[in-house]
């Protein structure tokens, strides 16, 4: 049953792994960072970015699965990670 099974889809299956896993947690990881530098108080921030982490994580592990193209799945979380990495430096203030 398994020698049915080409060993590229193997490899588009880790890759969607990886992208639920990893890729969800560094998107997740950047916008808790990046809601520190909203104009509210630091406490709030917080709890904004906790609270939107979980659910950024789990619509990119969603998403990851859901999505015909693994190009544009990787494309969209480097192009999430370099925009929230840019307000994580520079804020929003």
């Amino acid at each position: 049953m398994l020698l049915n099974v080409l060993p590229s889809s193997y490899w588009l299956l880790i890759l969607r792994i990886l992208a639920a896993t990893l890729g969800g947690y560094i998107v997740a990881a950047l916008f808790s960072v990046a809601a520190l530098g909203l104009p509210l108080d630091t406490m709030m921030s917080l709890r904004i970015g906790m609270m939107g982490s979980f659910i950024i994580w789990a619509g990119v592990a969603t998403w990851s699965f859901i999505t015909p193209s693994l190009i544009r799945l990787w494309g969209a979380i480097g192009l999430a990670a370099c925009g929230l990495l840019l307000v994580a430096t520079y804020g929003i203030h």
